[in-house]
Protein backbone atom coordinates (compact mmCIF):
# COMPACT_ATOMS: atom_id res chain seq x y z
CA UNK A 1 0.00 0.00 0.00
CA UNK A 2 1.18 3.29 -1.35
CA UNK A 3 1.37 5.72 2.27
CA UNK A 4 3.41 8.36 1.05
CA UNK A 5 1.03 11.03 1.24
CA UNK A 6 0.92 10.64 4.75
CA UNK A 7 4.46 11.13 5.35
CA UNK A 8 4.27 14.46 5.46
CA UNK A 9 1.26 14.88 7.29
CA UNK A 10 2.31 12.94 10.96
CA UNK A 11 4.13 10.39 12.29
CA UNK A 12 4.33 6.84 10.51
CA UNK A 13 5.13 3.16 13.09
CA UNK A 14 7.21 0.67 10.87
CA UNK A 15 5.03 -1.81 9.22
CA UNK A 16 3.56 -4.91 11.22
CA UNK A 17 5.66 -8.42 11.62
CA UNK A 18 4.49 -11.52 9.90
CA UNK A 19 4.21 -12.82 12.65
CA UNK A 20 2.20 -10.19 14.59
CA UNK A 21 -0.30 -10.25 11.87
CA UNK A 22 -1.05 -13.67 11.93
CA UNK A 23 -1.31 -13.38 16.00
CA UNK A 24 -3.93 -10.28 15.08
CA UNK A 25 -6.17 -12.25 12.88
CA UNK A 26 -6.33 -15.21 15.39
CA UNK A 27 -6.93 -12.79 17.97
CA UNK A 28 -9.46 -10.69 16.42
CA UNK A 29 -11.63 -13.96 15.54
CA UNK A 30 -12.54 -12.94 12.06
CA UNK A 31 -10.68 -12.58 8.64
CA UNK A 32 -9.60 -8.81 8.41
CA UNK A 33 -10.13 -6.74 5.27
CA UNK A 34 -6.76 -7.10 3.21
CA UNK A 35 -6.68 -3.68 2.63
CA UNK A 36 -6.25 -3.02 6.55
CA UNK A 37 -3.71 -6.03 6.50
CA UNK A 38 -1.82 -4.16 3.81
CA UNK A 39 -1.90 -1.29 5.30
CA UNK A 40 -0.54 -2.70 8.85
CA UNK A 41 2.28 -3.96 6.21
CA UNK A 42 3.10 -0.49 5.47
CA UNK A 43 2.26 1.05 9.01
CA UNK A 44 1.43 -0.17 12.04
CA UNK A 45 0.02 2.96 13.03
CA UNK A 46 -0.17 6.62 11.83
CA UNK A 47 -0.56 9.64 14.09
CA UNK A 48 -1.44 12.93 11.78
CA UNK A 49 -0.94 16.11 12.88
CA UNK A 50 -4.54 16.84 12.53
CA UNK A 51 -5.82 14.38 15.20
CA UNK A 52 -6.32 11.66 12.87
CA UNK A 53 -5.06 7.94 14.54
CA UNK A 54 -5.15 5.07 11.98
CA UNK A 55 -4.45 2.18 14.59
CA UNK A 56 -1.73 -0.33 14.72
CA UNK A 57 -1.78 -4.27 15.47
CA UNK A 58 -1.56 -3.32 19.05
CA UNK A 59 -4.95 -0.91 19.24
CA UNK A 60 -6.92 -2.85 16.95
CA UNK A 61 -8.84 -5.12 19.35
CA UNK A 62 -8.80 -2.73 21.77
CA UNK A 63 -10.62 0.33 20.48
CA UNK A 64 -12.91 -2.45 19.03
CA UNK A 65 -13.82 -4.13 21.70
CA UNK A 66 -14.00 -0.07 23.59
CA UNK A 67 -16.10 1.03 21.31
CA UNK A 68 -18.54 -2.24 21.21
CA UNK A 69 -18.00 -2.10 16.95
CA UNK A 70 -19.43 -5.98 16.68
CA UNK A 71 -21.99 -5.14 19.38
CA UNK A 72 -23.32 -2.11 17.19
CA UNK A 73 -21.67 -2.29 13.50
CA UNK A 74 -21.09 -6.14 13.23
CA UNK A 75 -19.78 -6.13 9.38
CA UNK A 76 -17.58 -3.20 10.15
CA UNK A 77 -14.04 -2.81 11.66
CA UNK A 78 -12.70 0.44 13.46
CA UNK A 79 -9.48 1.41 11.99
CA UNK A 80 -8.77 4.71 13.56
CA UNK A 81 -10.22 7.85 15.01
CA UNK A 82 -10.58 11.31 14.47
CA UNK A 83 -9.51 12.23 18.11
CA UNK A 84 -12.69 14.43 18.55
CA UNK A 85 -14.94 11.47 18.84
CA UNK A 86 -15.15 9.97 15.44
CA UNK A 87 -14.37 6.43 14.37
CA UNK A 88 -13.17 5.54 10.68
CA UNK A 89 -14.96 2.22 9.67
CA UNK A 90 -13.70 -0.27 7.11
CA UNK A 91 -16.32 -3.15 6.07
CA UNK A 92 -15.21 -6.68 6.07
CA UNK A 93 -16.37 -7.71 3.15
CA UNK A 94 -16.38 -4.73 0.55
CA UNK A 95 -14.58 -1.48 0.07
CA UNK A 96 -15.56 2.01 1.62
CA UNK A 97 -13.93 4.07 4.34
CA UNK A 98 -16.17 5.70 6.79
CA UNK A 99 -16.98 7.77 9.85
CA UNK A 100 -19.48 8.00 11.96
CA UNK A 101 -19.72 9.19 15.99
CA UNK A 102 -18.69 6.90 18.20
CA UNK A 103 -21.28 7.28 20.59
CA UNK A 104 -23.83 6.06 17.47
CA UNK A 105 -21.73 3.08 15.70
CA UNK A 106 -25.15 3.01 13.40
CA UNK A 107 -24.48 1.91 9.71
CA UNK A 108 -27.00 4.42 9.13
CA UNK A 109 -25.26 7.47 10.64
CA UNK A 110 -22.16 6.54 9.03
CA UNK A 111 -20.85 8.82 6.24
CA UNK A 112 -18.21 7.48 3.26
CA UNK A 113 -15.21 9.77 2.90
CA UNK A 114 -13.87 7.60 0.76
CA UNK A 115 -14.51 4.11 -1.74
CA UNK A 116 -11.40 2.48 -0.60
CA UNK A 117 -9.04 1.89 2.16
CA UNK A 118 -5.98 2.20 -0.45
CA UNK A 119 -7.60 5.42 -2.35
CA UNK A 120 -8.06 7.24 1.25
CA UNK A 121 -4.83 6.89 2.52
CA UNK A 122 -3.16 7.71 -0.61
CA UNK A 123 -5.15 11.07 -1.01
CA UNK A 124 -3.76 11.91 2.49
CA UNK A 125 -7.38 10.57 4.53
CA UNK A 126 -9.71 13.68 4.19
CA UNK A 127 -12.67 13.63 6.68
Amino acid sequence: MDISALRRLGLINPGASEARLEALNAGFGKRLPEEYVSFLQAANGVYLDNGLVLYGADDLVERNETMEVALYAGDYLAVGDDSGGRAVLIPFARAGVYIVDQGSMDPADMREVGHSLRHWIATGCPL
